[in-house]
């Protein structure tokens, strides 16, 4: 258990109307009472100057959380100030210089984990809340974080916990049992019911862990075929050099766009071709690993040049699959915007006209969840698919031990079932885990 003060600055980088500067730590009025004009009071706000050397650093809103009614377990103060980022980094010198450390990523979270504030599922779900791309993956977060996967992990943890007692019983006490027909029925429902479970758990995880990754688009090429223009398009800002040089985009440059309210990833590439250039060959290179970190590809084609042989060649040779192809510069072929839905989809614009664009973002649409799915959803992290089929791997061997009469082998499967889950809970965790998970915590949570 952390006892020792830490701060850092709650809301993100860059000026503001209001920013706010989170302190955790034991015995937090009397260590820093000094610097505040007025008294605190636990859970009430108050409105004081920050003042140290006869300087004022900000008039202030500052909150005590008085342990163990806080976020963390511990004292907290909550200092809310203009959101200046000087004035606020100012006050966090003021804070170290008096006894108070600037936090690790995760670390408010991860003494609100230790000292039993809140389970670790719900600590990553946190995370999650706040990296949310999308309002599934919100609502699916706030399902974790309201304690939804809990309670469904935690019911089939009763179910196991139920049997193994029943199990001990029949190992150590044999001439105590019902006739044997009818122990080996009742286990069997027993383990049908935590089969039944685990199953529906595995399937929502599986599709909660889809909401837990933000997606990425690669516009791929060859060079001039207008994947600049087409992200700038999208961006709705010059961010690619666009010019009628080809070969001009020289690297992978990755952008987070939001597209009808779901934060993307889309990423512009060198054009791909033959070439002896050892920098645009370079940006071709990177442009493969593009590909294979995409979640799809867009393959912008010359609409005047058509898919040629060459391009063929570059799908063929880089092995994409999951792509759509994108016809730019109908404006030549006097055609209009379209979508042809086969496969794979067709895609005609212009970027250069500006026409068409939104059928990329449809098209990214379309690769979401359905919000009405997400109501019996909740974001599952791989750790958590891994522990969920490590223990249905243990369970689908019960009914071959029951058949057999193998108690004890059935009681040692049940025994690791119950330890994948009770990793899901983090109520084993190891220090290795803990760091994996708070050190990908943003700073301030």
């Amino acid at each position: 258990m952390k006892s020792n003060a830490i701060c850092a600055i709650a809301t993100a980088k860059g000026s503001s109307a209001l920013g706010v500067i989170r302190i955790s730590g034991d015995n937090l009025d009397s260590l820093l009472s000094h610097i505040f004009t007025k008294k605190l009071s636990d859970r009430r706000a108050v409105l004081t100057d920050i003042i140290a050397n006869n300087i004022i650093y900000d008039n202030c809103i500052v909150i005590l959380y008085s342990s163990p009614k806080s976020y963390t377990g511990e004292d907290v103060i909550e200092i809310i100030t203009h959101g200046n980022p000087v004035i606020m980094h100012s006050i966090i010198e003021l804070l170290c210089k008096n006894g108070v450390s600037n936090a690790a990523p995760g670390e408010f979270t991860e003494r609100a984990f230790l000292n039993n504030k809140i389970s670790l599922e719900k600590a990553e779900a946190v995370s999650d809340l706040i990296s949310a791309s999308d309002i599934q993956a919100v609502r699916a977060a706030q399902n974790s974080l309201n304690g939804k996967f809990y309670d469904e992990v935690n019911e089939v943890l009763s179910c196991i916990v139920s049997l193994r007692a029943q199990l001990e019983s029949i190992i150590n006490f044999p001439e105590d049992d019902d006739t044997p027909d009818l122990t080996a029925k009742k286990i069997t429902e027993q383990v049908e019911r935590i089969t039944s479970l685990l199953e529906n758990i595995l399937i929502n995880s599986k599709e909660g862990r889809t909401l837990n990754h933000k997606r990425t688009y690669a516009f791929i090429g060859k060079p001039n075929s207008g994947k600049s223009s087409i992200v700038n398009c999208l961006l709705r800002e010059d961010a690619s050099i666009v010019t009628s040089v080809a070969g001009t985009t020289r690297d992978s440059i990755e952008y987070e766009l939001s597209i009808n309210n779901k934060i993307v990833t889309i990423v512009d590439t060198a054009g791909i071709r033959a070439t002896q250039n050892k920098v645009e060959i370079e940006g071709i290179e990177r442009s493969v690993k593009a590909v294979l970190k995409a979640d799809k590809i867009f393959y912008v084609v010359d609409i005047s040049r058509g898919l040629d042989k060459d391009d063929q060649a570059i799908l063929k040779n880089y092995n994409i699959t999951n792509y759509d192809i994108v016809f730019n510069k109908i404006d030549l072929k006097g055609l209009e915007p379209r979508v042809i839905r086969k496969s794979p989809y067709e895609i005609y614009l212009s970027a250069i006209n500006n026409i068409g664009i939104d059928l990329i973002r449809d098209r990214v649409d379309e690769d979401f969840i359905q919000v009405e799915k997400v109501e019996d959803l909740y974001l599952a992290r791989s750790r958590h698919v891994d522990h969920l089929i490590d223990a249905k791997e243990c369970i689908n061997r019960c009914p071959s031990h029951i058949s057999d009469c193998k108690y004890d082998i059935l009681a040692e499967d049940m025994r690791n079932a119950h330890i994948a889950l009770s990793s899901i809970l983090g109520q084993n965790p190891t220090e290795e885990l803990l760091n994996k998970i708070f050190t990908s915590f943003c700073i301030g949570k």
